[in-house]
């Protein structure tokens, strides 16, 4: 199986770690592997490969990032679930902490929340007042589980 990763969303000009980056990447990555799947890292200049990656895709052109072919994707907060769901791709799993799917997500989409209690209060403030907080997210187990089809739901906890 062919998955496609978008794990960073934009750098913070204060450079601190944006808080809608998900912590488990790698983890999630060395799981994937062992089960056989290829993953694919989709990416902009200046951003880390996570370990265990085939593919990493860099600055490719819109119109090229359609053609890609894969089976399911996750992804945080950032431009990938929004470019999908223009181009009316296939949903994938978005991993969400602070923000609020119910308002930036897509009902084609597995949307995963830890706890709507970690949800920041000011939904369209700037991220650089928010502090990186690796509590608020969902574990791999979690991101495995929805990726093997045992979500009907678009949200996992309270």
């Amino acid at each position: 199986m062919k998955i496609l990763i978008s794990p960073f969303a934009a750098k913070l000009p204060t450079g601190n770690r944006n808080p809608k980056n998900w912590p488990y990447f790698a983890e999630m990555v060395q799981l994937l592997n062992r089960e056989g799947s290829e993953v694919i890292q989709i990416g902009v200049k200046g951003e880390d490969r996570i370990e265990g990656v085939g593919q990493f895709i860099v600055g490719w052109p819109l119109r090229k990032l359609r053609e890609l072919e894969w089976n399911s994707y996750v992804s945080v907060d950032n431009f990938w679930p929004h470019y999908c769901h223009q181009e009316r791709l296939k949903g994938g799993i978005v991993v969400w902490g602070q923000s609020d799917p119910q308002v930036f997500g897509y009902p084609e989409n597995i949307n995963l929340i830890k706890s709507r209690s970690y949800l920041r209060p000011l939904q369209f403030a700037h991220w650089f007042d928010v502090q990186y907080n690796p509590d608020v997210f969902v574990t791999p187990d979690v991101v495995m589980d929805a990726l093997h089809g045992r979500f009907a739901t678009t949200a996992v906890g309270a």
